[in-house]
């Protein structure tokens, strides 16, 4: 079988990709950025925007399925206008390709985002209440492979709305917390009782492979997170453990770590820097993002990797390769 992975290059495409080589599949990566040298021998692995119509129709010649990971979901930095034209846009642009190829199987990343701030874990029986630009623009993606999907009933669509993801090789979020705990600038705002729902990016690898055995026609929405489900406290409980000193004793509550973010907040606005504290991410460490993955489940999926273990292997990364920077 032929896959198209677009944004091939990216940390969860270049572990799908990988994955997809080992198991004899014929892939094709598609990103904007350059391909690491490694992945030269083991894909195909061409240059080209997910909003060129012509970039996405030359990569998928004569494939059988086509996943995208293609999306704008930074949180600094990024208009309305940049999420939807991605998010959005280029969604439509590759809908139009594979319909004019003919291919019918597809796999769709999205984000727990489109379920918005909820008090209650979500899950995929909840209709969608996105309140970010990046939230609403993926939910609009998804509404478009529903139209596709009801253009023609044969076509089969899986839509998979990850929560946070980390690993090795990931400079997200988690990246920061474990930069922050190791150079012991870390203060710990609020309680620490929220949950956190994380996938490490194996284990979401997994699902999808897991669920590409599965695919029947119409369109199927999973989440995906890792259990057990940890507290923002025991998170960095356990990313403490592995490193060289002890868990951060400073705390703050959170009406003083939200003012004082509102400082750097305005600050960036100034100079245009992607500052590491804004009161946007105080509050969002605080809150509950707790986001449910029974469904697949149900069908049979287990994780291979413990979520502590995932964060021993990125920690270890983290100590091994970027310390010395």
């Amino acid at each position: 079988m032929r896959i198209l992975v677009i944004g091939s290059a990216g940390f969860i495409g270049q572990f799908l990709v990988s994955k997809l080589a080992a198991a004899k599949y014929e892939v094709v990566g598609l990103d904007v950025n350059p391909h690491p040298a490694e992945m030269k021998d083991i894909c195909t692995c061409l240059s080209g925007d997910l909003g060129s119509y012509q970039d996405v129709t030359n990569a998928a010649q004569g494939a059988d399925m086509v996943i995208t990971l293609a999306a704008k979901h930074h949180d600094f930095g990024v208009s309305r206008e940049e999420f939807f034209e991605v998010n959005e846009a280029g969604t439509q642009t590759l809908l139009d390709a594979v319909q004019a190829l003919g291919i019918k199987k597809l796999i769709f990343y999205s984000t727990v985002a489109v379920y918005g701030s909820r008090e209650e874990p979500s899950s995929e029986k909840m209709e969608p209440r996105p309140d970010s630009d990046y939230g609403e623009s993926k939910h609009a993606g998804e509404k478009l492979i529903y139209r596709w999907c009801d253009v023609d009933k044969s076509r089969t669509a899986i839509i998979i709305r990850p929560t946070v993801i980390f690993g090795p090789k990931n400079y997200a979020n988690v990246y920061n917390l474990i930069d922050q705990i190791y150079r012991k600038r870390f203060v710990f705002v609020g309680k620490g009782n929220n949950i956190k729902s994380v996938a490490y990016v194996e284990n979401l690898v997994d699902a999808t492979f897991f669920l590409m055995e599965l695919m029947t026609s119409g369109v199927h929405i999973f989440n995906y997170s890792d259990e057990p489900q940890m507290t923002i406290k025991q998170i960095v409980d356990t990313i403490a453990g592995f490193l060289p000193h002890g868990v951060p004793r400073k705390k703050l509550p959170l009406w003083i770590a939200t003012s004082f973010g509102g400082v750097f907040d305005f600050m960036g606005k100034i100079t245009g820097h992607n500052y590491t504290i804004t009161a946007a991410r105080m509050k969002k460490f605080a809150t509950a993002t707790h986001h449910r993955a029974d469904k697949i489940r149900e069908l049979g999926f287990k994780q291979k990797v413990e979520t502590k273990e995932g964060f021993r292997r990125m920690v270890e990364w983290y100590l091994a390769t970027q310390v010395t920077k």
